[in-house]
């Protein structure tokens, strides 16, 4: 059943409606229960039923309810149901408080789970979007990189990138901490983590003042935590028509007194495409034109694992451990060619190139934090997180200079080899504070907290010497690059309600400290600087149907080592990569509307946001005028992007359930300094659900996305994404079968066109992205059902 997010506001209650409230527990060891079904309805209209859930500890607290006679029925797997009736609010007790409800475990109902859609896959909250993993079909058996290219807003590259849709500086967070402070790892690590143990999908369009000011937007995955008290797990497995398989495990325990759960997963990933380009080169005096193809494959094989543990000291004193770690290889073999035309559009020389090489990235996190949970002196966490990632890349060129007409132009081909080292520290150490007041229902947060990320950057070219008939080192092109960054921040929230408005205040300071040595260039020296934050937000419920807000957040986008990084990528040489260090940060100010409607079986939740950014950071191409090109990032101009996003579910009935999202942008760049980047663009994002349960055992869900893209020198036309998967549960549901098509119907075809002040480019690519997979899954949950203690009502 629907879980309506207008309920899960905090109002205040008036005369002509009620609250109830109350916390679930376990009749044995009287441990917490979290996320318990809540399904209430009024004794005089059975058919308005609505469900709702019981938080992490256990308590649930459901507003704005008519006054009325009542029947609530609690459930959870592997615990009996229980029904409570005749439950009356009225005007002389509008607030009830049922106490602890207890349920019974059953150890017989652990083997009868069924497919049963009891919340939306979709969620829209006032300030973010929740995608339930556990609600698709598509959960078990795939790797996260998998499961973001269905979340509302959110686009996947090939790479495995993830970014919001309409937000141009996403942040991805674990667990509510950041772990992307090496983009390049990033899509690896999703590309490898199991979907088993993911739980939801956060998409947070208005970051509060909690979370670190870089980047407009969060996409933060929650990891599965072992709320279920006793043993529970499940192992997975899926092989596809590419050549591609994974495996993925994730295993829990809960007792009283500690919790731990942890996930392993082994992914085996194959990549094909073909692209070419048409360059035209335009100059005052001639106009002249490249025209390059390039065939790429790629195999990589990629491990992941996670523990984490809690462990409750006391009634008040909790410690909580985690650690993970990753590692990915791959292989990459490409052939590329670049044919020079003159004026006349006849070739001239054809530079052919064959490319080989192999990657290999590891990465761990650990953190570790410690919790006081004092309800009269509030909620105190003290915590750190270690991360460290390394990636090394060995590349080998071989190059030959040809004829127009295919002919050899040089005796010899011209042989290089690259060896490329990255090395990533990062440290997070912060304090955290909370606080609730029972007047206006306030909340303060409050805390600090020190982040420093070091990187080191390394890049060694040889190239072969016919004369000794030996490589020797390319001064020209070898070098190194250390980058260090230290921001130290501090923050203060309040958050508060009057009647049936609620209220967000918020800021936060941080002092940033950067500085990097370059071997061969050099140093740059950046004074400590400061910035404020400050961020609001205000909502309004009506009729319980009804609730709308406004928020405002300013942001920041620091350069990151990647775009800062001098060292040239000449893998392909008359197209040169390389970072600017003379980067400085790009500042954001947001603004957003929200609305949401909510109905018996279904929602509508449109969302209006503008944002205004100074001096972003592009990756811009230039063109000389021996027609190679030189790529790198500028502080280019000034943006402002104006957005729409819709966002739907439906519940038919018991069985059919929809959901959609529609995402639009107008992107407006503007530059006083080069008109030719003053250009305006549209960026679409759109995706249709529909999960479809045929019997209790079986279901099927299909997800159609659409996406295009505008950048400052050009736009990636639309291309559509289809999957389509059929679920169906054996042996009392502990064994799952699926069957997954990716793209049946059509290969991924991207174009995407590139200007310049002298050039214009049209690209054209195909991904081999169609797929056929089937998954195996089995699952288990193992209680120890202890004797039953009654209680005295």
């Amino acid at each position: 059943m629907f879980t309506f997010c207008a309920f899960t506001l905090q109002v205040k209650a008036q005369s002509a409606v009620g609250t109830l409230q109350g916390k679930t527990l376990d009749l044995k060891n009287k441990e917490i229960i979290p996320f318990v079904n809540v399904v209430i309805y009024r004794d005089a209209d059975s058919l308005s039923a609505k469900s709702f859930q019981s938080n992490a500890d256990g308590v649930f607290d459901i507003k704005n309810l008519l006054l009325g006679s009542y029947t609530v029925k609690f459930s959870f797997i592997g615990y009996q149901a229980k029904t409570i009736t005749k439950i009356v609010l009225d005007e002389n007790k509008p607030i009830l408080n049922l106490g602890t409800i207890e349920l019974d475990a059953d150890s017989k109902m652990l083997n009868e789970v069924v497919i049963e859609y009891r919340k939306p896959v979709v969620e829209m909250q006032d300030d973010k979007i929740v995608y339930n993993v556990d609600q698709t079909i598509f959960a078990e058996g795939s790797v996260a990189s998998d499961i973001l290219k269905n979340v509302p807003m959110v686009s996947v590259d090939l790479d495995g990138k993830a970014t919001i849709a309409g937000k141009r500086n996403t942040r991805i967070f674990i667990d509510g901490k950041p772990s992307d402070y090496n983009a390049a790892s990033i899509g690896d690590l999703l590309s490898i983590l199991p979907s088993d143990a993911l739980e939801t999908i956060e998409v947070i369009t208005d970051p509060s003042s909690k979370f670190d000011a870089d980047g407009d937007g969060i996409i933060n995955i929650v990891l599965k935590k072992g709320r279920k008290v006793g043993l529970t797990g499940n192992l997975s497995s899926r092989v596809g028509t590419q050549g591609n398989h994974n495996t993925g495990a994730f295993l829990s325990k809960k007792t009283p007194k500690y919790s731990f759960s942890s996930n392993v997963g082994y992914n085996h990933a194959t990549r094909f495409s073909d692209a070419n380009s048409n360059r035209s080169n335009l100059f005052t005096d001639t106009t002249f034109y490249n025209n390059q193809s390039n065939n790429s494959d790629r195999i990589s094989d990629g491990f992941s694992g996670r523990f984490g543990a809690t462990y409750q000291l006391d009634s008040v004193q909790s410690f909580k451990f985690s650690a993970r770690g990753g590692f990915n290889k791959g292989i990459s073999t490409s052939l590329s060619d670049n044919l020079y035309l003159d004026e006349q559009k006849i070739g001239q020389t054809l530079r052919f190139q064959n490319n080989s090489s192999g990657n290999r990235n590891f990465d761990y996190a650990i953190d570790a934090t410690y919790n006081i949970n004092a309800k009269k002196r509030g909620q105190f966490d003290l915590g750190i997180v270690y991360l460290k990632n390394s990636s090394n890349n060995n590349r080998d060129y071989a190059r030959y200079l040809l004829n127009a007409d295919g002919s050899p132009r040089t005796t010899n081909p011209t042989l290089q080899l690259n060896d490329n080292n990255d090395l990533g520290h990062n440290i997070d150490l912060n304090a955290d504070y909370d606080k609730s007041f029972a007047f206006l229902n306030t909340k303060l947060e409050a805390g600090l907290k020190t982040s420093i990320n070091f990187s080191d950057n390394s890049q060694a070219v040889q190239n072969f010497d016919y004369a000794i008939n030996d490589y020797v080192y390319n001064p020209n092109l070898t070098n190194s690059f250390l980058f260090q960054q230290n921001i130290y921040s501090a923050y203060v929230s309040l958050r508060f309600k009057i009647q049936k408005w609620s209220f967000r205040l918020g800021n936060r300071a941080e002092v940033t400290n950067v500085n990097f040595i370059q071997e061969n260039s050099p140093n740059v020296e950046i004074a400590p600087y400061t910035n404020f934050f400050p961020s609001f937000g205000v909502n309004r419920v009506f009729n319980s149907k009804y609730s709308i807000g406004i928020s405002y957040s300013n942001r920041v986008a620091r350069p990151r080592a990647l775009s800062l990084n001098p060292l040239i990528d000449d893998s392909d040489p008359q197209n040169l990569k390389f970072g600017n260090p003379n980067l400085i940060p790009s500042f954001t100010h947001q603004y957003e509307l929200n609305f949401s409607v909510f109905g018996k079986d279904w929602s509508v939740s449109p969302r209006l946001s503008y944002a205004d950014s100074k001096k972003i950071i592009e990756r811009l191409k230039t063109v000389s005028t021996d027609g190679n090109t030189i790529t790198t990032y500028q502080n280019l101009a000034n943006s402002t992007s104006l957005n729409l996003n819709v966002f739907s579910n439906y519940r038919m009935d018991k069985r059919k359930t929809f959901n959609a999202g529609f995402t639009l942008s107008q992107i407006n760049y503007t530059s006083a300094a080069n008109a030719a980047y003053n250009r305006k663009g549209m960026n679409i994002r759109s995706n249709l659900g529909i999960s479809y349960a045929l019997k209790n055992t079986s279901a099927f869900e299909v997800n159609v996305n659409y996406i295009k893209n505008t950048a400052a020198q050009g736009v990636t036309q639309g291309s559509v994404e289809t999957q389509f998967g059929f679920r169906r549960n054996f042996y009392k549901n502990k064994i799952g079968v699926r069957f997954t098509a990716i793209d049946p119907f059509t290969q991924r075809n991207l174009t995407t066109v590139t200007e310049g002040p002298n050039f214009y480019q049209e690209s054209f690519s195909i991904q081999r992205t169609r797929n056929f997979l089937l998954a195996l899954s089995y699952r288990f949950t193992k209680i120890e059902k202890g004797p039953i203690i009654k209680k005295k009502v």
